[in-house]
């Protein structure tokens, strides 16, 4: 919505070469060399002194452009008003009279404007109640829909939130999603991942790190699970020394495959091994030494050497 204020001898000099048309007619969309007629208002320019209409009798929605010359002060046009126009030709009109008012509601939104360029739209037409914020260069900012309570910061470049004396809090009542070509969470000291139980209270309960691949790199780790299971396809583990203190630990394997280069077992009660077959491959020296030994067989047993020595 524009207002205008133009002094009556411009609309004068209209008149004057009106009166002295010989043949005035009521304009259709033709070219014509004298044009007195009606037309609606299409659009109202920034500056609120042309307008974009559409002459009485005409489809094209481009419309053409005409100069505000209304001899009125505080004469308010805006998109869809009936209005008159004169002039010589359809590239060369002026506006000199309003017409109609139209009752529709402008579906173009109201503007607060800084003097940056930045500026806000809003509360137009009544059934889009959305508030928006844009740049100097048209791009949308800030959007906030009242009816679905919606809120939405959209930026071009880059986003930053700094708190250099506080601390900066993301709270929400449901779900809350961080998306991104990669995501980095960094620390000066420590990250702590929380989810709250029935009670509502926070603890280390129902956290899921999930995707194809997941790397935790540190110079010093700590890992206490009350019961923990792993499943997979393959486990490697490569380590310069490791130790495993259990009261129990149990292997469950379909074949296991040991190398190593020297192993060392201490056993302080029993040790005992139970196979369906046993076999003992030594290159070099066998040497097998007790306080008492049992060799007892249910069928044979063959001892086979070039030289066996007893006692």
């Amino acid at each position: 919505m524009r207002r205008c204020q133009v002094t009556g001898a411009v609309v004068h000099d209209f008149w004057r070469k009106v009166m002295d048309a010989s043949d005035i007619e009521q304009f259709t969309w033709v070219g014509e060399a004298r044009i007195l007629g009606s037309a609606e208002i299409l659009e109202v320019d920034s500056a609120g002194q042309r307008v974009r209409l559409r002459l009485a009798g005409s489809d094209d929605d481009l419309g053409i452009w005409a100069q505000i010359a209304i001899a009125a002060a505080d004469v308010e046009i805006h998109e869809k008003d009936q209005v008159l126009v004169i002039g010589e030709s359809p590239s060369e009109l002026y506006v000199i009279g309003v017409l109609g008012k139209t009752k529709i509601v402008s579906s173009t939104p109201k503007k607060l404007l800084l003097k940056g360029g930045t500026y806000a739209t809003g509360g137009t037409p009544p059934e889009e109640q959305i508030l928006r914020v844009f740049s100097g260069r048209n791009e949308l900012l800030f959007e906030y829909d009242e009816t679905k309570h919606k809120a939405r910061v959209n930026v071009d470049g880059d986003l930053e939130f700094v708190a250099n004396n506080g601390n900066i809090a993301f709270s929400s009542g449901r779900d809350v999603l961080i998306q991104g070509k990669s995501v980095e969470i960094a620390s000066a000291s420590t990250i702590s991942l929380q989810t709250a139980n029935a009670a509502g209270e926070f603890s280390a309960r129902g956290v899921e790190l999930r995707g194809p691949e997941v790397r935790v790199s540190a110079e010093q780790g700590d890992i206490q699970i009350g019961a923990t299971a792993v499943t997979g396809t393959r486990f490697l583990v490569n380590c310069r020394e490791g130790k495993v203190v259990a009261d129990r630990f149990e292997v469950v394997l379909q074949t296991l495959i040991e190398k190593a280069k020297n192993i060392f077992r201490t056993v302080e009660q029993l040790a005992q091994t139970k196979a369906g077959r046993l076999r003992t491959l030594v290159d070099s020296t066998y040497f097998f030494k007790a306080k008492k030994a049992f060799v007892k067989a249910e069928e044979d047993y063959k001892i086979k050497a070039e030289k066996v020595h007893l006692g």
